[in-house]
C-alpha cells in the first residue's frame, strides 16, 4: 500500500514540472502571459517555433508515460491494481492541470492524457490521433482537435479495454480537459480563437 501511494504521490509531483515555462525561461518568455496564455506545447510551438512545441510535447508525454509504465510494473500483485495504475495516471494529468510549483494553475492536458492512454489502452490513443488530425485540418483550431479527441476518448477505451477504472479515469480526463478549455470554447463561438494556420503565417 505504501509503495502505491507513494507512486500516485510522486506521479503528481512529476506531473507539476511545468516544462513549457522551463523551455520558455531562457528566452524569457513566459507562456502564461504571452501567446495563448497556456503553459503548453501548442503555445510554445506558436512562441518559439515548431521545435521548442515538439521538444515540450515530447517531455509532457514522457513524464505521463514514465510513473504509469512504473505502476504497471510495480504495483501488479497489489488488490485493485487497475485502481492503483488508474489513480497514478490520473494523478500524474492532475499534476498537470493543477501543478503544486504554480499555485495549481497549469495547462490543459491533452500531452499528459495522451501519455496515461500510450499505456494504459494504446489502441484508444491509435484512434484518437487521427481523429485529433483530421478535426484540425478541418477547422484550424488545435483546441477543436484536441474536445473532439477528448469527447470520443472514453468510447475508444470503453471498446478497446475490459479495465472500469481505466473507462472511469478516462472520463474524468475528458470532462477535465473540456473544463480547462473553457476559454477556447467562449472564443470559438464568438469566432475569435487563434488558429494554427493563421499563426504560421
Amino acid at each position: 500500500m505504501f509503495k502505491a501511494w507513494l507512486l500516485v504521490i510522486g506521479a503528481y509531483l512529476l506531473g507539476s514540472v511545468p516544462f513549457a515555462i522551463l523551455i520558455c525561461r531562457p528566452f524569457g518568455v513566459d507562456p502564461r502571459r504571452a501567446g495563448s496564455g497556456n503553459p503548453g506545447a501548442t503555445n510554445v510551438a506558436r512562441l518559439l517555433g515548431k521545435k521548442w512545441g515538439i521538444l515540450t510535447l515530447a517531455l509532457d508525454l514522457g513524464k505521463a508515460v514514465f510513473p504509469v509504465w512504473l505502476a504497471k510494473k510495480w504495483l501488479v500483485e497489489m488488490p485493485g491494481y487497475a485502481w492503483w495504475v488508474a489513480g497514478t495516471g490520473l494523478a500524474v494529468f492532475l499534476g498537470h492541470l493543477f501543478p503544486i510549483y504554480l499555485r495549481f494553475r497549469g495547462g490543459k492536458g491533452v500531452a499528459s492524457s495522451a501519455g496515461v492512454l500510450l499505456v494504459l489502452c494504446p489502441k484508444a490513443l491509435a484512434v484518437s490521433l487521427p481523429v485529433f488530425i483530421l478535426a484540425v485540418a478541418l477547422s484550424g483550431y488545435v483546441s477543436v482537435g484536441s474536445l473532439a479527441a477528448a469527447l470520443l476518448a472514453p468510447a475508444w477505451v470503453y471498446l478497446f479495454s475490459t479495465e472500469r477504472a481505466y473507462l472511469v479515469m478516462t472520463v474524468v480526463m475528458a470532462v477535465l480537459i473540456w473544463i480547462k478549455h473553457r476559454d477556447n470554447l467562449r472564443r470559438l463561438l464568438r469566432g475569435e480563437e487563434k488558429s494554427w494556420r493563421k499563426s504560421e503565417r
